[in-house]
Protein backbone atom coordinates (compact mmCIF):
# COMPACT_ATOMS: atom_id res chain seq x y z
CA UNK A 1 0.00 0.00 0.00
CA UNK A 2 1.63 3.06 -1.11
CA UNK A 3 0.05 6.42 1.19
CA UNK A 4 1.15 10.32 -0.11
CA UNK A 5 1.09 13.15 2.28
CA UNK A 6 2.21 16.93 0.82
CA UNK A 7 2.08 20.36 2.02
CA UNK A 8 2.09 20.16 5.46
CA UNK A 9 4.21 23.53 5.51
CA UNK A 10 5.59 22.85 8.78
CA UNK A 11 7.11 27.00 9.71
CA UNK A 12 9.56 27.77 12.49
CA UNK A 13 6.16 29.66 13.90
CA UNK A 14 7.26 32.73 13.78
CA UNK A 15 4.61 34.18 11.62
CA UNK A 16 2.40 31.41 10.48
CA UNK A 17 0.73 28.85 11.88
CA UNK A 18 0.65 25.21 11.65
CA UNK A 19 -1.46 22.60 9.95
CA UNK A 20 -5.04 22.34 11.42
CA UNK A 21 -5.16 21.23 14.98
CA UNK A 22 -5.82 17.28 15.34
CA UNK A 23 -4.59 16.67 11.35
CA UNK A 24 -1.29 14.50 12.46
CA UNK A 25 -4.05 12.86 14.66
CA UNK A 26 -6.70 12.23 11.21
CA UNK A 27 -4.04 11.56 9.62
CA UNK A 28 -2.80 8.78 11.70
CA UNK A 29 -6.03 7.20 12.03
CA UNK A 30 -7.07 7.25 8.70
CA UNK A 31 -3.73 5.06 7.53
CA UNK A 32 -4.53 2.82 10.07
CA UNK A 33 -7.81 2.52 7.97
CA UNK A 34 -6.76 2.41 4.85
CA UNK A 35 -4.13 -0.27 5.80
CA UNK A 36 -7.37 -2.54 6.41
CA UNK A 37 -9.60 -1.35 3.52
CA UNK A 38 -6.75 -2.47 1.62
CA UNK A 39 -6.83 -5.44 2.62
CA UNK A 40 -9.67 -6.47 0.83
CA UNK A 41 -9.27 -7.82 -2.72
CA UNK A 42 -11.32 -7.26 -6.02
CA UNK A 43 -13.30 -10.57 -5.75
CA UNK A 44 -13.85 -9.65 -1.73
CA UNK A 45 -11.33 -11.90 0.23
CA UNK A 46 -8.93 -10.50 2.70
CA UNK A 47 -5.40 -10.77 3.17
CA UNK A 48 -3.38 -8.26 5.20
CA UNK A 49 -1.27 -5.78 2.90
CA UNK A 50 2.24 -6.83 2.95
CA UNK A 51 3.81 -3.62 3.65
CA UNK A 52 2.85 0.41 3.63
CA UNK A 53 4.89 2.91 2.05
CA UNK A 54 4.44 6.84 3.32
CA UNK A 55 5.76 9.16 0.93
CA UNK A 56 5.84 13.15 1.60
CA UNK A 57 5.78 14.53 -1.58
CA UNK A 58 7.26 18.06 -0.60
CA UNK A 59 6.62 20.83 1.62
CA UNK A 60 6.43 18.90 4.65
CA UNK A 61 8.57 22.24 5.59
CA UNK A 62 7.81 25.65 4.74
CA UNK A 63 11.27 27.33 5.41
CA UNK A 64 10.87 30.34 3.50
CA UNK A 65 7.93 31.65 6.35
CA UNK A 66 10.05 33.07 8.61
CA UNK A 67 11.06 36.42 10.57
CA UNK A 68 14.41 35.75 9.70
CA UNK A 69 14.28 36.63 6.30
CA UNK A 70 12.54 40.10 6.61
CA UNK A 71 16.03 41.67 7.95
CA UNK A 72 19.10 41.90 5.66
CA UNK A 73 19.62 37.89 5.17
CA UNK A 74 17.80 35.57 2.94
CA UNK A 75 17.54 32.03 2.63
CA UNK A 76 19.39 31.46 -0.62
CA UNK A 77 22.46 33.69 0.58
CA UNK A 78 25.79 32.48 1.24
CA UNK A 79 27.65 33.08 4.27
CA UNK A 80 28.25 31.94 7.83
CA UNK A 81 25.01 34.59 9.25
CA UNK A 82 22.80 32.62 6.43
CA UNK A 83 23.88 29.59 7.09
CA UNK A 84 23.19 30.10 10.74
CA UNK A 85 19.84 31.27 9.99
CA UNK A 86 18.80 28.84 8.06
CA UNK A 87 20.17 26.61 10.63
CA UNK A 88 17.83 28.07 13.14
CA UNK A 89 14.97 28.19 10.76
CA UNK A 90 15.28 24.39 10.45
CA UNK A 91 15.61 24.03 13.89
CA UNK A 92 12.41 26.16 14.61
CA UNK A 93 10.56 23.81 12.19
CA UNK A 94 11.52 20.43 13.18
CA UNK A 95 10.69 21.07 16.74
CA UNK A 96 7.13 22.04 15.76
CA UNK A 97 6.62 19.00 13.81
CA UNK A 98 7.36 16.31 16.59
CA UNK A 99 3.78 14.80 16.73
CA UNK A 100 4.47 13.80 12.94
CA UNK A 101 8.25 12.58 13.73
CA UNK A 102 6.71 10.49 16.48
CA UNK A 103 3.80 9.07 14.29
CA UNK A 104 6.46 8.27 11.59
CA UNK A 105 8.93 6.91 13.99
CA UNK A 106 5.97 4.52 15.48
CA UNK A 107 5.21 3.08 12.40
CA UNK A 108 8.91 2.78 11.32
CA UNK A 109 9.42 0.98 14.82
CA UNK A 110 6.09 -1.03 15.70
CA UNK A 111 4.72 -0.86 11.86
CA UNK A 112 0.86 -0.99 11.60
CA UNK A 113 -1.87 -3.04 13.17
CA UNK A 114 -3.88 -5.16 10.96
CA UNK A 115 -6.60 -7.76 11.21
CA UNK A 116 -4.91 -11.42 9.99
CA UNK A 117 -7.01 -13.69 7.71
CA UNK A 118 -9.13 -16.62 8.64
CA UNK A 119 -9.02 -19.73 6.06
CA UNK A 120 -12.16 -18.34 4.20
CA UNK A 121 -9.93 -15.08 3.68
CA UNK A 122 -11.96 -12.89 6.54
CA UNK A 123 -10.52 -10.44 8.44
CA UNK A 124 -9.85 -11.73 12.34
CA UNK A 125 -11.08 -9.50 14.59
CA UNK A 126 -9.19 -11.43 17.71
CA UNK A 127 -5.90 -11.67 15.57
CA UNK A 128 -3.59 -8.78 14.31
CA UNK A 129 -0.11 -8.91 12.99
CA UNK A 130 2.49 -5.76 12.59
CA UNK A 131 2.33 -4.33 9.01
CA UNK A 132 6.24 -2.89 8.19
CA UNK A 133 5.99 0.84 7.38
CA UNK A 134 8.93 2.56 4.92
CA UNK A 135 8.72 6.56 5.61
CA UNK A 136 10.23 8.38 2.61
CA UNK A 137 10.35 12.71 2.98
CA UNK A 138 10.90 14.30 -0.42
CA UNK A 139 12.37 17.77 -1.11
CA UNK A 140 9.73 20.57 -1.81
CA UNK A 141 10.09 24.71 -2.85
CA UNK A 142 10.09 25.28 0.26
CA UNK A 143 12.32 22.97 2.20
CA UNK A 144 14.26 22.24 -0.80
CA UNK A 145 17.63 22.26 1.07
CA UNK A 146 16.39 18.99 3.38
CA UNK A 147 19.20 16.98 2.13
CA UNK A 148 21.68 19.07 3.80
CA UNK A 149 19.67 19.21 7.20
CA UNK A 150 21.33 17.82 9.78
CA UNK A 151 18.73 17.63 12.72
CA UNK A 152 18.57 14.74 15.55
CA UNK A 153 15.58 13.26 13.15
CA UNK A 154 17.32 12.82 10.06
CA UNK A 155 20.67 11.74 12.20
CA UNK A 156 18.18 8.88 13.84
CA UNK A 157 18.63 5.35 13.02
CA UNK A 158 15.12 5.66 12.71
CA UNK A 159 15.33 8.93 10.27
CA UNK A 160 13.48 8.64 6.82
CA UNK A 161 15.12 8.20 3.77
CA UNK A 162 15.17 11.57 1.83
CA UNK A 163 15.16 12.69 -1.64
CA UNK A 164 13.80 14.49 -4.13
CA UNK A 165 11.70 11.29 -6.99
CA UNK A 166 10.35 7.89 -4.93
CA UNK A 167 9.53 4.96 -7.61
CA UNK A 168 8.32 1.46 -7.13
CA UNK A 169 8.06 0.93 -10.74
CA UNK A 170 4.57 1.48 -10.94
CA UNK A 171 4.19 4.65 -9.19
CA UNK A 172 6.53 8.30 -9.41
CA UNK A 173 6.22 10.65 -6.42
CA UNK A 174 7.71 13.95 -6.85
CA UNK A 175 6.56 17.42 -5.53
CA UNK A 176 6.60 18.76 -9.17
CA UNK A 177 7.44 22.34 -8.20
CA UNK A 178 9.47 22.52 -11.61
CA UNK A 179 6.79 22.47 -13.70
CA UNK A 180 5.28 25.14 -12.33
CA UNK A 181 6.87 28.57 -14.14
CA UNK A 182 7.20 30.43 -10.84
CA UNK A 183 9.36 27.98 -9.23
CA UNK A 184 11.25 26.54 -12.59
CA UNK A 185 15.16 27.01 -12.03
CA UNK A 186 16.29 29.63 -14.17
CA UNK A 187 20.15 29.34 -13.87
CA UNK A 188 20.36 31.63 -10.32
CA UNK A 189 18.65 31.74 -7.34
CA UNK A 190 16.04 33.20 -6.44
CA UNK A 191 12.90 31.50 -8.39
CA UNK A 192 10.03 34.02 -8.21
CA UNK A 193 7.75 31.64 -5.82
CA UNK A 194 10.85 31.67 -3.49
CA UNK A 195 10.78 35.85 -3.86
CA UNK A 196 7.47 36.02 -3.37
CA UNK A 197 7.04 33.62 -0.26
CA UNK A 198 9.76 35.72 1.32
CA UNK A 199 10.30 39.21 -0.17
CA UNK A 200 5.58 39.90 -0.39
CA UNK A 201 3.90 36.94 1.98
CA UNK A 202 6.57 37.18 4.87
CA UNK A 203 7.40 40.72 4.53
CA UNK A 204 3.36 41.34 4.65
CA UNK A 205 3.24 39.16 7.94
CA UNK A 206 5.37 41.20 9.97
CA UNK A 207 3.59 44.40 8.81
CA UNK A 208 0.40 42.89 9.98
CA UNK A 209 1.79 43.67 13.19
CA UNK A 210 0.90 47.04 13.09
CA UNK A 211 -2.89 46.31 12.68
CA UNK A 212 -4.40 45.92 16.09
CA UNK A 213 -7.70 44.45 14.88
CA UNK A 214 -5.69 42.25 12.44
CA UNK A 215 -2.38 40.81 14.33
CA UNK A 216 -4.26 37.82 16.58
CA UNK A 217 -5.81 36.75 12.97
CA UNK A 218 -1.89 37.29 11.57
CA UNK A 219 -0.60 33.73 11.87
CA UNK A 220 -3.59 32.40 10.66
CA UNK A 221 -4.34 34.52 7.61
CA UNK A 222 -0.50 34.04 6.37
CA UNK A 223 -0.91 30.39 6.84
CA UNK A 224 -3.88 30.78 4.97
CA UNK A 225 -1.65 32.71 1.84
CA UNK A 226 1.17 30.87 2.49
CA UNK A 227 -0.04 27.32 2.10
CA UNK A 228 -2.26 28.51 -1.74
CA UNK A 229 -0.76 28.79 -5.23
CA UNK A 230 0.87 32.43 -4.64
CA UNK A 231 -1.26 33.92 -7.70
CA UNK A 232 -4.15 32.72 -5.75
CA UNK A 233 -3.32 35.36 -2.51
CA UNK A 234 -5.20 38.08 -3.75
CA UNK A 235 -8.58 35.78 -4.38
CA UNK A 236 -7.56 34.15 -0.93
CA UNK A 237 -7.37 37.59 0.91
CA UNK A 238 -10.63 39.00 -0.42
CA UNK A 239 -12.47 35.60 0.60
CA UNK A 240 -10.92 36.52 4.04
CA UNK A 241 -12.06 39.73 4.16
CA UNK A 242 -15.81 38.83 2.93
CA UNK A 243 -16.10 36.38 5.51
CA UNK A 244 -14.90 38.97 8.20
CA UNK A 245 -17.17 41.41 6.88
CA UNK A 246 -19.91 38.74 7.34
CA UNK A 247 -19.54 38.41 10.76
CA UNK A 248 -18.33 41.68 11.51
CA UNK A 249 -14.96 40.51 12.99
CA UNK A 250 -13.02 43.39 11.59
CA UNK A 251 -13.51 47.24 11.82
CA UNK A 252 -13.32 49.31 8.61
CA UNK A 253 -10.47 50.75 9.89
CA UNK A 254 -8.63 47.30 9.87
CA UNK A 255 -9.84 46.04 7.06
CA UNK A 256 -8.15 48.97 4.66
CA UNK A 257 -5.35 49.71 6.72
CA UNK A 258 -4.88 45.51 5.40
CA UNK A 259 -5.60 46.30 2.05
CA UNK A 260 -3.38 49.05 2.06
CA UNK A 261 -0.63 47.03 3.52
CA UNK A 262 -0.91 44.68 1.09
CA UNK A 263 -0.11 46.75 -1.85
CA UNK A 264 2.48 48.38 -0.25
CA UNK A 265 4.11 45.10 0.36
CA UNK A 266 3.03 44.31 -3.56
CA UNK A 267 5.08 47.18 -4.24
CA UNK A 268 8.04 46.10 -2.01
CA UNK A 269 8.66 43.22 -3.63
CA UNK A 270 7.92 44.38 -7.10
CA UNK A 271 11.34 46.49 -6.14
CA UNK A 272 12.92 44.04 -4.07
CA UNK A 273 12.09 41.02 -7.52
CA UNK A 274 13.95 43.40 -10.53
CA UNK A 275 16.89 41.98 -9.65
CA UNK A 276 15.41 38.44 -11.13
CA UNK A 277 15.09 40.07 -14.52
CA UNK A 278 12.99 37.38 -15.53
CA UNK A 279 10.71 37.81 -18.94
CA UNK A 280 7.81 36.00 -20.82
CA UNK A 281 8.84 34.13 -24.18
CA UNK A 282 7.67 37.96 -25.78
CA UNK A 283 9.62 39.98 -23.67
CA UNK A 284 6.60 40.52 -21.23
CA UNK A 285 7.81 41.73 -17.84
CA UNK A 286 7.09 38.99 -15.75
CA UNK A 287 7.68 40.60 -12.31
CA UNK A 288 5.40 44.01 -13.79
CA UNK A 289 2.73 41.60 -14.80
CA UNK A 290 2.85 39.42 -11.29
CA UNK A 291 2.44 42.80 -9.52
CA UNK A 292 -0.43 44.13 -10.85
CA UNK A 293 -2.23 40.79 -11.05
CA UNK A 294 -1.38 40.75 -7.13
CA UNK A 295 -3.99 43.61 -6.77
CA UNK A 296 -7.17 43.84 -5.10
CA UNK A 297 -8.32 46.28 -6.64
CA UNK A 298 -10.15 43.98 -9.13
CA UNK A 299 -10.54 40.67 -7.65
CA UNK A 300 -14.27 40.39 -8.53
CA UNK A 301 -14.15 37.44 -10.81
CA UNK A 302 -12.86 34.55 -8.34
CA UNK A 303 -12.00 32.59 -10.88
CA UNK A 304 -9.26 34.94 -12.65
CA UNK A 305 -6.16 32.73 -11.29
CA UNK A 306 -7.32 30.00 -13.61
CA UNK A 307 -6.57 32.85 -16.51
CA UNK A 308 -3.44 33.38 -15.37
CA UNK A 309 -2.26 31.44 -17.93
CA UNK A 310 -3.45 33.19 -20.59
CA UNK A 311 -2.80 36.49 -19.03
CA UNK A 312 1.18 35.87 -18.79
CA UNK A 313 3.36 34.55 -21.32
CA UNK A 314 5.29 32.34 -18.83
CA UNK A 315 8.26 30.27 -19.77
CA UNK A 316 7.50 26.46 -20.05
CA UNK A 317 8.47 23.88 -18.35
CA UNK A 318 9.70 20.17 -19.29
CA UNK A 319 7.09 17.71 -17.87
CA UNK A 320 7.95 15.07 -15.49
CA UNK A 321 6.39 12.44 -17.48
CA UNK A 322 7.81 9.12 -17.00
CA UNK A 323 7.69 5.49 -17.79
CA UNK A 324 5.89 4.87 -14.84
CA UNK A 325 1.92 4.15 -14.95
CA UNK A 326 1.34 6.73 -12.34
CA UNK A 327 2.60 9.83 -11.83
CA UNK A 328 2.34 11.63 -7.86
CA UNK A 329 2.87 15.46 -7.92
CA UNK A 330 2.85 17.37 -4.74
CA UNK A 331 2.85 20.81 -5.53
CA UNK A 332 0.67 21.66 -8.91
CA UNK A 333 -3.19 21.81 -8.21
CA UNK A 334 -5.35 19.80 -9.76
CA UNK A 335 -6.83 22.31 -12.44
CA UNK A 336 -3.70 23.73 -13.79
CA UNK A 337 -0.73 22.04 -15.33
CA UNK A 338 -2.20 19.07 -16.34
CA UNK A 339 -3.25 18.34 -20.17
CA UNK A 340 -6.61 16.01 -21.10
CA UNK A 341 -3.90 13.49 -22.12
CA UNK A 342 -1.74 12.98 -18.63
CA UNK A 343 -5.04 13.05 -16.96
CA UNK A 344 -5.48 9.23 -17.38
CA UNK A 345 -2.36 8.74 -14.73
CA UNK A 346 -1.51 12.01 -12.84
CA UNK A 347 -2.47 12.83 -9.60
CA UNK A 348 -1.85 16.14 -8.09
CA UNK A 349 -2.06 17.09 -4.64
CA UNK A 350 -1.27 20.37 -4.90
CA UNK A 351 -3.82 23.25 -2.98
CA UNK A 352 -6.71 24.47 -4.24
CA UNK A 353 -6.40 26.21 -7.35
CA UNK A 354 -10.29 28.06 -6.61
CA UNK A 355 -11.62 29.42 -3.35
CA UNK A 356 -14.99 28.41 -2.69
CA UNK A 357 -17.75 30.89 -2.85
CA UNK A 358 -19.33 30.46 0.49
CA UNK A 359 -15.44 31.06 1.79
CA UNK A 360 -15.73 27.96 3.66
CA UNK A 361 -12.06 26.93 2.44
CA UNK A 362 -9.97 26.99 5.67
CA UNK A 363 -9.09 22.97 5.65
CA UNK A 364 -7.12 23.96 2.37
CA UNK A 365 -4.52 25.30 4.08
CA UNK A 366 -3.44 21.84 5.36
CA UNK A 367 -2.01 18.55 4.09
CA UNK A 368 -3.50 16.50 1.71
CA UNK A 369 -3.13 12.57 1.28
CA UNK A 370 -3.99 9.89 -0.91
CA UNK A 371 -3.85 6.38 -1.40
CA UNK A 372 -2.78 4.73 -4.16
CA UNK A 373 -3.97 1.30 -4.52
CA UNK A 374 -1.60 -1.82 -6.34
CA UNK A 375 -3.27 -2.76 -10.29
CA UNK A 376 -4.13 -5.87 -8.93
CA UNK A 377 -6.52 -4.28 -6.58
CA UNK A 378 -7.70 -1.98 -9.27
CA UNK A 379 -5.06 0.87 -9.48
CA UNK A 380 -7.59 2.88 -7.39
CA UNK A 381 -6.55 6.44 -5.70
CA UNK A 382 -8.54 7.22 -2.76
CA UNK A 383 -8.29 10.34 -0.58
CA UNK A 384 -7.61 10.36 3.06
CA UNK A 385 -9.89 13.17 4.90
CA UNK A 386 -7.55 14.45 6.87
CA UNK A 387 -8.90 18.31 6.67
CA UNK A 388 -11.36 19.65 9.20
CA UNK A 389 -13.53 19.90 6.53
CA UNK A 390 -13.49 15.96 5.87
CA UNK A 391 -17.06 16.12 3.88
CA UNK A 392 -15.60 18.94 1.63
CA UNK A 393 -13.27 17.08 0.03
CA UNK A 394 -13.39 13.54 1.49
CA UNK A 395 -12.56 10.27 -0.76
CA UNK A 396 -12.89 10.96 -4.59
CA UNK A 397 -12.39 7.93 -7.01
CA UNK A 398 -11.54 7.41 -10.65
CA UNK A 399 -12.91 10.51 -13.17
CA UNK A 400 -13.33 13.14 -10.29
CA UNK A 401 -12.96 16.20 -11.87
CA UNK A 402 -14.85 18.65 -10.10
CA UNK A 403 -12.74 21.86 -8.77
CA UNK A 404 -10.42 20.98 -5.72
CA UNK A 405 -7.41 18.74 -5.53
CA UNK A 406 -8.35 16.32 -8.03
CA UNK A 407 -7.47 12.45 -8.74
CA UNK A 408 -7.73 10.69 -12.11
CA UNK A 409 -7.19 6.98 -11.99
CA UNK A 410 -4.24 5.01 -13.37
CA UNK A 411 -3.37 1.76 -14.53
CA UNK A 412 -0.04 0.05 -12.70
CA UNK A 413 2.32 -2.41 -13.35
CA UNK A 414 4.75 -4.58 -11.02
CA UNK A 415 8.08 -2.49 -9.84
CA UNK A 416 10.93 -2.00 -7.19
CA UNK A 417 10.29 -0.04 -4.25
CA UNK A 418 12.88 2.70 -3.49
CA UNK A 419 14.41 6.06 -3.18
CA UNK A 420 15.73 7.50 -6.63
CA UNK A 421 17.89 9.51 -5.69
CA UNK A 422 18.25 9.27 -1.93
CA UNK A 423 20.83 11.70 0.21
Amino acid sequence: MLVVTSNWCVSDGTLSAGPPRGCVERFRAEVRRASLRCGFRRDGSYQPVDAVDVVLAGDTFDWLISREWTGDLRPWNAGRRAAAARERVVSGAVRRSQRMQATLADWMRRGIEVPMADRRGRPMPTASRPVPVRVAVLCGDRDRWLEQATGDWMLSSRAPMVGTCWSNGDVTVRHGDDIDPLHAASGGEPTLGESLAVDLIARFGVALDDIADVRPLAASLVRRLACSAVLDAPTRLVGWLAARDGGATLSAAGRQGLIDTWHRCVALWQRAARRLSLRGDDGLDLVGTIAEWLRLDAVADIIRSVQWADAASIPGAASPWDSAATVVLGHPAAEVGTSATSRSRVVCLGPRALQTLDHLDEDLSGPAAAVVRRARDGGQIEWLPIGTVAGGIGSRHDHDEGHGRGVWRSPATPGRDGIVDAA
